[in-house]
């Protein structure tokens, strides 16, 4: 990824921050975004001791501005833009539900966060990308939005939302060799989400993979390959990174 000049949303922890330091590690120049501050410069302090090159931009993607001003921060430090990665997530954390017990405030928050929010980054790129002459654009949506998981109607609507956006992209922007895909990953192990799991929890998610849990670092190393020059003839798919796991839980279900 020499030479590719990168914005990363949602890389100040987790699969966003893999794929900073991986896209950094390939070569690329990397903006690191998140809201917390401290965990930003982490980021950019590893990526700088390894010889990368890297910054980092504070932005609530929640609000369009905020979101527009993280595009024109990040093409300032950069130079220009011809990547951009949607990894930015609304937490689900005790706020997502089912349909009929929905919280408004919260499907407006996943929706607008997940969904809207890679609109506004998408659309404020597109003409830095044009410039460029090149552009790749990678959407990290979730197995969630075909396979939903009891409780996540919001979560897994955004998701799907942002499967929809990747191929309308892929089609409208085509011809200025500006491309558009998708990475679904199963689970995928969060050192702070998962550092309490249960044995019982650990044993049934391991068995619905046909190879092994997911790490952070698996799906980065989709990301450098969607958004490299290498996957020129790429565009409009959604990948499904999951172990085998859709395969096998369509086959555990009957």
């Amino acid at each position: 990824m020499s030479g590719e000049l990168a914005l990363v949303t949602g890389s100040t922890s987790g699969i966003g921050k893999a794929i900073a330091i991986e896209f950094a590690a390939e070569g690329a120049a990397v903006v690191v975004h998140g809201r917390h501050e401290d965990r930003g410069r982490a980021v950019v302090e590893r990526i700088t001791a390894d010889g990368g090159r890297a910054s980092f931009v504070a932005a609530d993607l929640g609000d369009r501005h905020e979101a527009e001003s993280l595009v024109a921060r990040a093409v300032d430090w950069l130079g220009g833009l011809t990547v951009l990665v949607n990894s930015a997530v609304a937490s689900t954390t005790g706020r997502d539900s089912a349909i009929a017990e929905m919280d408004d405030d919260y499907w407006d928050t996943a929706l607008r966060v997940n969904l809207t929010a890679p609109m506004w980054l998408t659309r404020a790129v597109i003409p830095h990308m044009r410039a460029a002459g090149h552009g790749s654009i990678v959407n990290v949506s979730s197995r969630q939005a075909e396979r939903p998981s009891r409780g996540l109607a919001a979560y897994a609507a955004s998701k799907g939302g942002l499967n929809a956006i990747t191929r309308a992209v892929a089609v409208d922007y085509a011809a200025d060799n500006i491309r558009c895909n998708t990475i679904s990953p199963g689970f995928v192990v969060n050192e702070r989400r998962d550092a309490d799991i249960t044995p019982e929890r650990l044993a049934r998610v391991q068995g619905m993979h046909l190879t092994r849990l997911g790490e952070a670092r698996d799906v980065a190393y989709a990301a450098v390959y969607l958004a490299s020059r290498e996957a020129e003839y790429l565009t409009g798919i959604n990948l499904q990174l999951d172990g085998g796991s859709s395969n096998a839980r369509a086959a555990s279900l009957g």
